[in-house]
Order: structure tokens, then C-alpha cells, then sequence
């Protein structure tokens, strides 16, 4: 979004616009664009705004004020989480974010520290910001700077804020924080340098082995979304708590884990109940830990399922996938057959884990429609012999 896109967005003749054609479906919406297309060059733009703050809603609760470009958006924390994570800085600090964006981060941690500095490349993305402060309220905590990272690491800063850009040739994106713009391997240093207290979003994604290269070595904190992994963060200096941590949203209650001192789980037979962790605790790797809490064991050394005998209470946090098992057996493909036909199933959920075959080829091969109540789990047990299980969720 340009300059004069965005003053023309804001003015009266921008605004009653939008009003007049913010509940147009999408459909008619780009009709319209095709009509407009050479008399008023800003209607595209007026369009994109309408698309992106309904794209929005569900990250950000004033997003009907907000302004933001596509990719902008695409990458920006949510609220919620960005509340989150801005819950980690003191109070008492000034904080630099040296690559703001559309202000995502920026703002919310405002509402905490004492002062913000938000700091990007783009000239638009801060004006877009701006603007998104305003609608929060939080623009008399923040000094926006259009500017270059490496040139705003300031003496005095308490803490960091960064979320490279992870872009590669062809404007493609990595999961690796090794291709990120600033390069974090470069600026890292020059941030602890400074401060102690750094802390970077970097891919959910991302490959354990890179942090390896990191000059310091950080707490790990996976969070995520009704059971998605959307963020996760570095956390180095007085943020460190712990080696990794897990956190998981569901609406607006959370669960949080960290590592402990744990045994290893006993692994045994499947029970009455199975348990699908939370992605968050399997890639924080911190299945042990909550195995461990619920008394809970594994069904295979090297698989994240768990077992019991009794259904265990998770207070209405998403922590696990709950099955009730309602039959299983070694596996074997004549045995599977006659079992559908006997049980009459031609549609279920499948799920495979550590089975030759992925769900799509279960599907295919045996002729199973997506749906109904009944699940199917394909996976090896305590002695690594292929099973299936029937099952149902247990909410």
C-alpha cells in the first residue's frame, strides 16, 4: 500500500467508500475492480483493504480500523499471542522491535513496557502502523523510525524485539532462520552485545539442528493455535526460563509446559484411552514431561501417542487430541478388510502415524470416504508391530 493509497483510504471520500462497499462479496468486489479499472486507480486498493480486514478478524479485534499489506499480514503475529509474548518483557523497559512490520508486536508490547521503538525498511509498512497504533490507542508509547535494523541497535535498549524476514530467491519463504533479512547470525551478536535480553520470532518450523550456530544458546518456546503451530520464539538473556517451553491456545485459555528432570516414560500395551499431544509439546519435545503430569505412559518409545486407562481431565485446554478405543489389532490387510465389512465402515478420519502408508493411500486403496463419527488410527505398538485402532474423540 502506497503513500497516497493510504491518505486516500483515510480521507472522507476514502472512508465513505469504504462504507459503501464493505459488504460486497468478493465476487462482485473484483466486477467492480475490472469497471474501475483506469478511471480510479485507488478502487483496487480500496478492494485489497476490504479483503485483508476481513482476512484479519480473526487476528486482530480492531481489525476494522486496521490497515495492512497482504504479506504484511500474512506474517504478523495475533493478538492474542502477541499479548502473549509481550508478557514475557518488565514493565520498567524501553524495547526496540527493528522490524515492526504493520506494528503487530510493536503495539501490544507497548501496552506493557514502558516505551517502544518500532523500527522497519519500509516506509509503507510503518505508515500502515501507524495507523494500526492509532486504533489501539498505543501511539503515545511508540516511536516509529523508518530505517535499516543494524543502524538502530541504541545503547540503553533493556530488551529486543526482532522477527526476520525469512525470504530466499524468488521471493519464496524457508523455514530456516539462517536466510532471514537482518541476517540473524550476523545481528545477534551486536543485540546481545548490548542487552542481554533478546528475543526473536522465527518459524515453527524450523530445524533444531540450526541453533546450533546461534552464539548463545536460547530458551525455545512453541506456541500454538487451536492445535496449529504458529510461532515460535528465542528467548535469550533474563527471558530464559528453560531449556524449551510449549504453549497452547484455545480461544483465549492457554496451557503452558516447560522441560523438567524426567525418567523415562514406561512404554506398555494400548489402554483405554489414547492421546494425541498438542503440536506444540511434540515439537517443544517435551512429551515426557506431559506424560509424566497426567500419569500417563507411551504405546511405542519413538511415537508421540499416549495411554491410560482413565480419561484425564484437561480443564477445557487443548493439551490433547482425547480418543476412547473401541477396538484394535495387529494389522494385516485381509484382517482390515473383513473388519470393515463387519463393522460396516466406508467413511472415517484416518490417521497414521509411523505406518507404511499415509492416510491418503489408506483411503484409496481401501476405498474409505473422509467423515463420520468413527476414526481410524494406524500406527505400531510397544512391541513396533503394526496396528489399527477404532476409535471415537472423546471432547
Amino acid at each position: 500500500m502506497t503513500s497516497s493509497e493510504l491518505n486516500h483510504l483515510k480521507s472522507e471520500a476514502g472512508k465513505a467508500a469504504y462504507e459503501q462497499y464493505r459488504f460486497y462479496d468478493n465476487k462482485k468486489l473484483e466486477l467492480l475492480i475490472l469497471k474501475n479499472q483506469g478511471m480510479n486507480p485507488e478502487f483496487s486498493a480500496l478492494v485489497s483493504l476490504i479483503k485483508l480486514r476481513r482476512a484479519a478478524a480473526g487476528k486482530f479485534s480492531k481489525s476494522e480500523a486496521m490497515f495492512f499489506t497482504p504479506l504484511s499480514l500474512e506474517q504478523a503475529t495475533s493478538e492474542k499471542i502477541a499479548r502473549y509474548i509481550a508478557g514475557r518483557f518488565k514493565a520498567t523497559w524501553q524495547v526496540v522491535d527493528l522490524t515492526c512490520g504493520l506494528g503487530g508486536n510493536a503495539i501490544f508490547l507497548a501496552e506493557k513496557v514502558r516505551k517502544v521503538i518500532a523500527v522497519d525498511l519500509e516506509a509503507e509498512k510503518i505508515n500502515c502502523a501507524c495507523e494500526n497504533a492509532i486504533a489501539y490507542g498505543a501511539q503515545n508509547k511508540i516511536d516509529f523510525v523508518v530505517g535499516d535494523a543494524f543502524l538502530n541497535i541504541k545503547a540503553g535498549t533493556d530488551a529486543f524485539f526482532l522477527d526476520p524476514a525469512r525470504d530466499r530467491e524468488a521471493n519464496t519463504k524457508t523455514r530456516s532462520f539462517l536466510n532471514s533479512s537482518p541476517a540473524l547470525l550476523e545481528i545477534l551478536p551486536k543485540l546481545l552485545a548490548i542487552t542481554p535480553n533478546v528475543a526473536v520470532k522465527i518459524s515453527p518450523a524450523f530445524d533444531y539442528e540450526e541453533l546450533k550456530t546461534l552464539p548463545e544458546e536460547p530458551e525455545v518456546e512453541i506456541i500454538s493455535d487451536d492445535n496449529n503451530c504458529k510461532v515460535a520464539m528465542l528467548w535469550f538473556g533474563n527471558f530464559k526460563t528453560a531449556q524449551r517451553r510449549a504453549t497452547g491456545f484455545k480461544n483465549e485459555k492457554y496451557f503452558s509446559f516447560k522441560d523438567e528432570e524426567i525418567n523415562n516414560v514406561d512404554v506398555v500395551p494400548i489402554k483405554k484411552y489414547l492421546y494425541e499431544p498438542n503440536k506444540a509439546i511434540s515439537k517443544a519435545h517435551l512429551i515426557n514431561e506431559v506424560a509424566a503430569k497426567f500419569s500417563l505412559s507411551k504405546i511405542n518409545f519413538n511415537l508421540s501417542f499416549l495411554t491410560g486407562d482413565e480419561l484425564t481431565d484437561t480443564e477445557g485446554l487443548n493439551i490433547f487430541r482425547k480418543f476412547k478405543v473401541q477396538h484394535y489389532e495387529e494389522f494385516s490387510l485381509k484382517k482390515f478388510k473383513e473388519f470393515l465389512k463387519n463393522q460396516k465402515i466406508d467413511r472415517a478420519e484416518i490417521m497414521a502415524k509411523r505406518f507404511p502408508m499415509t492416510p491418503e493411500e489408506i483411503r484409496l486403496r481401501l476405498k474409505i470416504k473422509d467423515g463420520g463419527p468413527e476414526i481410524l488410527i494406524f500406527t505400531v505398538n510397544n512391541s513396533n508391530k503394526k496396528v489399527f485402532i477404532l476409535a471415537e474423540k472423546v471432547e
